[in-house]
């Protein structure tokens, strides 16, 4: 046909009996039923039978007046659904290739573009309750629509009206259109018209086929299962909260389909482990609306979203004494209460609880002085060391003060039970020069929680003796030392004896290899600790050791070739 309904034949040939049968474009269903002008044709099969021209016959007005039984359609969008299966059952002796228009390829029925289905009954099949049922396509909830529920009653089709329509329009029921009560539709074809303008629609026809009324305009609904339908975006104004402290929280929750849903979602938060919501906080849409509360989730029930609504939700949460350091989610979603499933994605919020800096940090303060009697104890009088770095094992640099003192504020949370050590080093490179440290470095500390502990530094101007010692030294190409150069250690030992003192080794190296500078440094540091052992002296002597590349470095020194031997 064309878009004007109409199609034409040209060109038979006469005195031979036609037929004219109507299909759907799509899927090739069997309409009917037709009518026809010409006397002497048979409709009871629901084409036209029986059309014999002769020459030069043009007949016209053979024609199929469509009346739709019903199409199968989105119950949210209300759009027809492409790809539903609608099958029908009669009673005992019902058998669809000899009772049903189209045979039994009509008895199941896959819906096209426009979601349009249609059976009709020849008189020969018999009396009874005809059932339909709906195999909905993917992503559609099975079973049916819980949204918009069938009629609970078989519907007795009786003579009259005919046709009987079910709904007052060929398409799917608007968005305005009232939704039916499921246990209240009309027992009977002549009680539809009062609400043919609701959903109603049934799945059961009592039918007494040749006196019973066509029933059309069926439309049944099916419920789209999606994540799509509603947008929840979850948000809080603080990014670190410590134990005790309010914690606000923002739901934006938006309907994204273009209808109104009265009465159908519910909005779930589920509350981190460990906080708890604050009663009386809750607000929807800037009027107060408490959330029922099981445990961790807080639900909002039965709430009405226009199309493309947007509505805000506000609560104040607690952070609990139990809950520790760490990340916490703030989950929401928006679910169909009928469905009982999420339509929404999942909005999260995220904060950080952090030690209290007054009940769980531990500071660690402290001074760098000059410790002028190298005692490693602060003594009066002594003076500061300001600018002098300091570091931790975390990598945090401090520096101190013009009065050399440092602090580092909320340095580590101890373990609650048995505390927690902690190091600090100081950064000698930053010591005034001629300075080195007389106390321990790196130090550990024992930290308690919601204690201030103190770790100093002492440094002093220390007298440095210098050794210089190079190649002439040693025994050629050997670490060990030469006749007579020992004896020259052994002048050097009362010389450290007469104040405290860092002596420090310096080896000239320049034509042998840095293996043999660092074997000969090291013997020249052992001896000397040897000696001064056997003095037992007055104090620790501290020995530095270097190495002076008179031309800048280790020498490169020039491999051999080597040559293969074949046997």
């Amino acid at each position: 046909t064309n878009t004007n309904g109409d199609y034409q034949f040209n060109g038979l040939i006469p005195g031979i009996g036609y037929e004219i049968r109507f299909r759907h474009p799509t899927t090739g269903l069997v309409y009917g039923s037709p009518i026809s002008s010409e006397p002497g044709v048979d409709l009871s099969y629901s084409t036209i039978r029986g059309l014999t021209l002769a020459a030069g016959d043009n007949i016209l007005n053979q024609s199929l007046p469509l009346d739709p039984a019903g199409v199968i359609y989105d119950s949210l969008s209300r759009t027809p659904i492409t790809g539903a299966v609608v099958s029908i059952s009669g009673p005992g002796g019902f058998d669809p290739a000899i009772h049903l228009v189209g045979g039994l390829p009509n008895a199941s029925q896959t819906t096209a573009s426009d979601g349009f289905y249609q059976f009709l009954l020849l008189i020969t099949a018999p009396a009874g309750t005809y059932t339909l049922s709906v195999l909905e396509p993917a992503g559609y909830l099975p079973g049916g629509s819980v949204l918009i529920p069938e009629c609970s009653n078989t519907l007795a089709v009786t003579a009259l009206p005919d046709p009987a329509l079910v709904h007052n329009s060929a398409s799917a029921p608007l968005e305005s259109a009232a939704v039916h009560d499921p246990i209240a539709c009309p027992a009977t074809t002549g009680g539809l018209a009062a609400s043919a303008g609701s959903t109603q629609y049934y799945l059961s026809f009592n039918l007494t086929p040749g006196v019973s009324g066509d029933v059309v305009n069926n439309h049944i609904p099916l419920d789209l299962i999606t994540s799509g339908a509603f947008s929840v975006i979850k948000s809080t104004s603080k990014v670190s909260v410590s134990i005790g402290e309010l914690v606000p929280y923002t739901i934006s929750v938006t309907n994204n389909l273009a209808a109104t849903l009265n009465a159908l979602i519910d909005v779930e938060d589920q509350i981190p482990p460990g906080f708890k919501y604050i009663a009386g906080s809750a607000r929807l849409d800037d009027v107060a609306l408490e959330p029922q509360v099981n445990g961790r989730s807080l639900v909002w029930p039965n709430l009405t979203f226009t199309a493309n609504q947007t509505r805000l939700f506000k609560m104040v949460l607690v952070v609990g004494s139990g809950v520790s350091e760490g990340k916490y989610v703030n989950q929401a979603w928006s679910k169909n209460n009928l469905l009982g499933q999420i339509i929404s994605n999942i909005g999260t919020a995220t904060v950080r609880v952090v030690p209290n800096p007054i009940f769980d940090c531990t500071d660690i303060i402290g001074k760098v002085y000059d410790d002028s009697n190298r005692n490693g104890y602060p003594d009066q009088g002594e003076e500061p060391l300001p600018g002098v770095r300091l570091a931790t094992a975390r990598g945090w640099l401090v520096t101190t003060d013009e009065f050399g003192r440092y602090h580092i504020a909320c340095a580590a949370v101890p373990n609650a039970q048995r505390g927690s050590n902690f190091i600090l080093k100081v950064d000698e490179r930053t010591l005034p020069s001629g300075y080195r440290i007389t106390t321990e470095n790196p130090r550990v500390v024992r930290l308690t929680r919601g204690k201030v502990v103190k770790a100093n530094f002492g440094a002093t101007i220390h007298r440095v003796v210098r050794l210089d010692i190079a190649n002439d030294a040693f025994i050629t190409r050997e670490s060990q030392l030469a006749e007579g150069f020992d004896k020259r250690i052994d002048e050097l030992l009362p010389l450290l004896q007469q104040a405290i003192s860092v002596l420090r080794i310096n080896y000239l190296a320049e034509f042998e290899s840095e293996a043999l500078a660092e074997e000969r440094l090291a013997q020249i540091k052992e001896l000397f600790s040897e000696r001064w052992l056997a003095l037992d002296c007055c104090y620790n002597l501290i020995i530095e050791e270097e190495i002076y590349w008179r031309n800048g470095g280790p020498p490169i020194l020039k491999q051999q070739d080597s040559v293969e031997v074949q046997p």
